[in-house]
């Protein structure tokens, strides 16, 4: 027997309080199963918001990296055309009075391109102590340049370096005046 039938039966309490307060229990049970499935819901929903907000992190710091190594693999591509412009520029050994032509293939190997040299270089392309680079002046810049620069272009700009044959034993004197 419960409380309430205890209290009925003593008459201390109506039979209408009786019935309000049970219906006044059963309302504060179902209102706790309903505020306690809310607050479940809203905790599901609270930390799916906080999932997606932190995968949406991960991608932006994704991209945000993406984008920092393509900027700096241009910035360093800049770098290189730069230097290897620098490098052609200060030890180009062209001579304006060169006559002699001297035809090679380009650097696709398609075209039969000419640039015009004196004797003495001639040798030094065929002894291979110089070498025929691209300029970056205009479509048709083909520099002549030492061995070591060339070297030097192929570390960081190899498609510069269009012609350069292996570098022969003979030493001739006449060809030490560049």
């Amino acid at each position: 027997m419960s409380l309430r039938d205890e209290l009925l039966k003593a008459g201390l309490v109506s039979a209408d309080k009786a019935k309000k307060q049970a219906s006044d229990d059963r309302k504060q049970d179902h209102q706790r199963k309903k505020n306690k499935a809310l607050a479940a819901e809203d905790a599901a929903r609270q930390a799916e918001a906080r999932r997606q907000a932190e995968t949406e992190a991960a991608r932006k710091r994704e991209r945000d990296r993406q984008l920092n190594l393509e900027r700096e693999a241009e910035k360093r591509q800049r770098e290189g055309v730069t230097r290897a412009r620098q490098l052609i520029d200060s030890h180009r050994v062209n001579e304006p009075d060169a006559e002699i032509p001297y035809n090679f293939l380009d650097s696709d190997g398609h075209w039969i391109r000419l640039i015009r040299v004196t004797p003495t270089q001639r040798k030094g392309l065929a002894m291979g102590r110089l070498a025929i680079v691209r300029g970056d002046r205009h479509a048709f810049d083909f520099a002549l340049a030492p061995r070591e620069t060339a070297d030097k272009l192929r570390e960081f700009a190899p498609e510069r370096v269009i012609l350069l044959h292996t570098e022969s034993e003979n030493q001739e004197d006449d060809f030490q005046e560049i």
